[in-house]
């Protein structure tokens, strides 16, 4: 089942990757984490006590929009272009009719949209670690790697999966009642985004990341995801899909 899901979605991220939206997202997001994390950083060095541990506390804030929940946005976006573009391509029931089973089906589609946004995740949290501190060895070098401390770090690499599996999972089951990817995107943006948001607001209590806070938060997490992919497999087969296109 993951041999056929694997190819089915590194045969779809070819295609998704040729949409020119999907493509720009990327390049917004690098953009955005060049200019922000840099203006950002010479700004509390300039301003702020020169405290290695309140940096990173306000770095946490600030940068976490940028590393955790911008790159969200792309899994959101092919997700609808991967399930709803294909209504509007009129490619659905060619794909329904082949023998992948409603599972690799789903999971094809789920890993279509995981993948890239997580390599552009990961990615894009490099590429801030590398700014963020290229400015701070410039500007004030005993300040050089506070940020990331260890548990925004953990949060960077964890917090992006997850997110993205909620975000995949609601574009699932809004896909199947959207009729236009644009639709869906701007549906899947007004549920998901603000709901990500206040959802990541609660990992940042006090002044600082709390670990207890951070465990409790990826169990709720994990939780929500394990429900919504369950509610998407039975929502994603071939009868209701099949009966939606037109």
């Amino acid at each position: 089942m993951r041999k056929k899901a694997w190819l089915m979605a590194r045969t779809e991220i070819r295609m998704v990757f040729k949409n020119r939206q999907v493509k720009m997202i990327p390049v917004m997001i690098i953009i955005m984490t060049v200019i922000f994390g840099g203006v950002m950083t010479f700004l509390l060095i300039s301003f702020a006590p020169a405290d290695p541990l309140l940096f990173s506390s306000l770095m946490n804030y600030i940068m976490g929009v940028v590393i955790i929940m911008l790159p969200v946005m792309l899994p959101i976006l092919i997700a609808a272009d991967s399930i709803v573009g294909e209504k509007e391509r009129h490619t659905l029931t060619p794909l329904l009719a082949t023998p992948l089973s409603d599972g690799e089906l789903l999971l094809g589609k789920f890993l279509t949209a995981l993948i890239p946004g997580l390599l552009v995740a990961y990615g894009n949290l490099i590429l801030a670690t590398v700014i963020v501190n290229v400015v701070v060895f410039m500007l004030a070098p005993h300040m050089l790697l506070a940020w990331p401390d260890m548990l925004s770090l953990i949060q960077a690499l964890v917090l992006p999966v997850l997110f993205s599996v909620l975000a995949v999972g609601i574009m699932v089951i809004i896909s199947g009642r959207a009729s236009t990817v644009y639709e869906a995107y701007q549906t899947g943006g007004v549920l998901i985004l603000p709901a990500m948001a206040f959802a990541y607001s609660g990992f940042l209590q006090g002044t600082g990341l709390n670990w207890l806070i951070f465990y409790v938060g990826v169990v709720v997490l994990i939780i929500v995801d394990i429900i919504l992919y369950r509610i998407a497999v039975r929502l994603f087969n071939r009868d209701a899909l099949t009966s939606r296109v037109g």
